[in-house]
């Protein structure tokens, strides 16, 4: 009995001792394929969890003026970035800390409690933006891999409010969100480098391991802005806008050879660096994104249509007494008997340029405007551009619709609009494509709109209608023509006290250069007709454009 239990006892350790070695041969069997037959793969797996690859943002593009004088740019800023594991493992962790209050401006023992908060994390922002100073000073310490800089890009406008309308802005990610910054953003975005990075557990960065490509930096764009033309159209408008307690206005300056855009401003204004001013308000920029019926000031294209189509010649004489068109009376405040083509644009007459207008085929007149950019965007690229009211159904015009067009009623338009159709009048009858565009050797063509006989009809006219109907729109030493206007606003019904003044005029007559489109939205004072509120503005940005661009006064 005895034997037979010592040999079961025997057998039992060795079924046991054959277990343990078959476990251990297992083992060992499993750790050598893992060593090396699956090490590819099991390395491949571990770099998944600890390994990342990350975008190195690349410097947008600047934005540029004519003369190359910077208008939107990014600059580098720096965060300060701490390793809290780390760092509280370091027998110099309280002199660290000293060092870093000294650096960014912050008691010790507050920087000692985010760090701690933070014990287990291997990445935390403790500055957002350092200064420059800062900066050398951490790049010149030994602080070691556990104290470092990350370096990322922030957008500045140097001119400030003065072009934040054309400009637009920038979200934290340097995206284009308004104005030129969103229209280019594609160009001047770049593209962003790679980077292979190490992570802790929490998926935080704790070292770059190499860099897979580089970033490309993003295009610059040279704009047609004069900066220098657009801060003397900036305060000009803004000191029209106060001194006539006006809700807002907006003013375009052009050059009417080239089609470039010189100037362009918008009351109300802000810095667009601030989060605080990127409402619709205040970065919209109206002047092209915003319509309005443009009132007297679009007698002047009438005008030209029926000198065009050779309707009237310019010594005809219009009979601009009330008159009749179904129930509504046409007349003016009085009544001024026959007047000359040009009499009517002097005294702005609405029966004489609608009587003018009747003359004219519907369908004819429709082609007009509409050669003239009406009812259509402009070339300029600008987002949210508004392409105005004209209707296109000239088949179906009536007498009274033609009557209200011919003054400018019945039409909506941009004030970028005005400007350019202005601007063909002036530049021969060739209407140039507009463009916010720096024009380097290329030449852009233009369309020819009406006749040169035409257009110097048109500007003889606008230099008397300037001087005997908007004396304040007078520059110094230069010839000039223009027309006012003064639109009452639509809403449901028009309003009697709440008006547009306009002026828009060109310059110099010799050799016209320049077109300029004033609008003061609902001035508050006692005056509110276009030459006396929006001609001012006009005639101080046309001494300083004047100037600037280089053009020596008229001999006359």
């Amino acid at each position: 009995m005895k034997q037979t239990e010592k040999g079961l006892i025997k057998s039992r350790f060795i079924f046991l001792l054959c277990l343990i070695s078959a476990m251990l041969l297992g083992l060992f069997a499993r750790s050598f394929y893992l060593q090396y037959l699956e090490s590819d793969f099991l390395n491949t797996e571990g770099d998944k969890k600890h390994i990342k690859y990350k975008n190195i943002p690349a410097n947008r593009g600047s934005i540029y003026d004519r003369n190359g004088i910077p208008l939107a740019v990014s600059i580098p800023v720096y965060r300060l970035i701490v390793d809290p594991k780390t760092l509280l493992i370091k027998d110099s962790y309280p002199q660290l800390l000293n060092s870093l209050s000294k650096i960014i401006s912050k008691p010790a023992r507050e920087i000692d409690a985010e760090i701690r908060k933070r014990s287990s994390k291997r990445y935390f922002v403790l500055k957002r933006e350092l200064r420059k100073s800062d900066v050398e000073i951490i790049r010149g310490d030994n602080f070691g891999n556990y104290i470092w800089l990350e370096t990322f890009y922030k957008r500045f406008y140097p001119s400030g409010e003065t072009a934040s309308h054309l400009l637009g802005f920038t979200d934290s990610e340097g995206s284009g969100q308004e104005g030129l910054e969103y229209a280019l953003n594609k160009g001047l975005s770049g593209t962003n480098g790679l980077k292979k990075t190490l992570t802790d557990v929490h998926q935080n960065s704790i070292a770059d391991i190499e860099i897979i490509s580089d970033p490309l930096i993003g295009e610059d764009f040279y704009s047609s802005i004069d900066i220098k033309i657009q801060h003397f159209a900036h305060q000009a408008l803004k000191s029209g806008i106060e001194k006539n307690n006006a809700k807002g206005g907006s003013v375009v300056v052009m050059d009417v050879t080239t089609g470039e855009i010189l100037a362009i401003s918008n009351q109300p204004a802000g810095d667009l660096s601030f989060s605080k001013n990127r409402t619709p308000k205040i970065y919209k920029n109206k002047a092209i994104t915003d319509k309005f019926e443009p009132g007297s000031t679009f007698k002047t294209l009438t005008m030209a249509a029926a000198l065009n189509y050779k309707i009237f010649e310019p010594e005809a004489v219009v009979d601009t007494s009330a008159y009749k068109i179904g129930a509504r009376t046409i007349k003016d405040p009085r009544d001024h008997g026959l007047l000359t083509m040009e009499e009517v644009l002097i005294k702005s007459s609405n029966t004489g340029i609608s009587k003018i207008a009747l003359e004219i085929d519907p369908c004819d007149l429709f082609t007009f405007f509409n050669s003239l950019g009406f009812g259509q965007v402009t070339s300029s690229g600008f987002p949210g551009e508004a392409s105005g009211t004209l209707d296109y159904q000239c088949s179906r015009w009536r007498e009274g619709m033609i009557a209200s067009l011919s003054y400018g009623y019945n039409v909506d338009i941009s004030l970028i609009q005005l400007a350019g159709a202005y601007a063909a009048l002036a530049n021969g009858g060739i209407r140039k494509p507009i463009t916010l565009k720096k024009i380097e050797d290329e030449k852009l063509d233009g369309d020819r709109v009406l006749s040169e006989k035409t257009s110097n009809e048109i500007l003889s006219m606008l230099e008397n209608v300037a001087i005997r109907g908007a004396p304040r729109a007078k520059i110094n030493g230069y010839r000039i023509g223009g027309k006012t206007g003064t639109a009452q606003i639509a809403a449901e019904n028009y309003s009697s006290n709440k008006h547009n003044a306009l002026f828009v005029g060109v310059a110099p007559l010799t050799k016209p250069k320049i077109a300029i489109a004033v609008i003061v939205n609902e001035p508050g004072g006692k005056e509110y007709y276009g030459g006396q509120v929006a001609a001012p503005v006009f005639s101080e940005i046309g001494s300083h454009t004047l100037r600037l661009l280089g053009i020596a006064p008229d001999d006359k």
